[in-house]
């Protein structure tokens, strides 16, 4: 990892991704229907990464609509960067399936925007990659039965039949 992405701790490049996936959203639906969807796949995703027991989100109804509603504990910044951007890969491929026909077509354009070039490189060199993930998404638009699936360790990415 390079020494930009040593700087910025993995809570605030959790926080960043969240707010800004919020904020896409929020543009297409409202506020507490963006905040539900982060704060259940916060929930869902802690069975297979235990480690997002650090990430908590307030409770809908104390809500103040800001990064403040996000706490994450300083344990969460001992994790390896590349298991945080398995995770952070999930949470943005499952946020934008979550939003369906909402998140609409220019979602991840608007979320690499949003979310500034500074993360967004941070985000590559974690592992993230929007163009897979929207890759897949069109391919489940296409066609259930198949799943694009990346070969480790290069930027080849293959078609899985599920």
């Amino acid at each position: 990892m390079d020494t930009n992405s040593k700087k910025v701790k993995n809570s605030d490049i959790l926080t960043k991704t969240l707010i800004s996936l919020i904020n896409v959203a929020s543009s297409k639906t409202t506020n507490d229907y963006a905040w539900s969807i982060i704060k259940n796949l916060i929930s869902e995703l802690r069975s297979n990464h235990i480690f997002l027991k650090y990430v908590h989100i307030n409770d809908i109804k104390r809500l103040n609509y800001n990064k403040s509603d996000i706490t994450i504990m300083s344990n969460f910044n001992d994790i390896d960067s590349k298991k945080i951007g398995i995770v952070i890969q999930n949470i943005i491929d499952t946020f934008k399936t979550k939003m369906g026909t909402k998140a609409g077509y220019f979602f991840l354009t608007e979320f690499k925007h949003d979310v500034g070039e500074e993360f967004y490189n941070i985000l590559e060199e974690m592992g993230v990659d929007l163009r897979l993930i929207d890759l897949q998404n069109k391919i489940y638009g296409w066609d259930n039965n198949y799943k694009i699936k990346e070969k480790s360790g290069s930027n080849i990415a293959y078609l899985e039949k599920n």
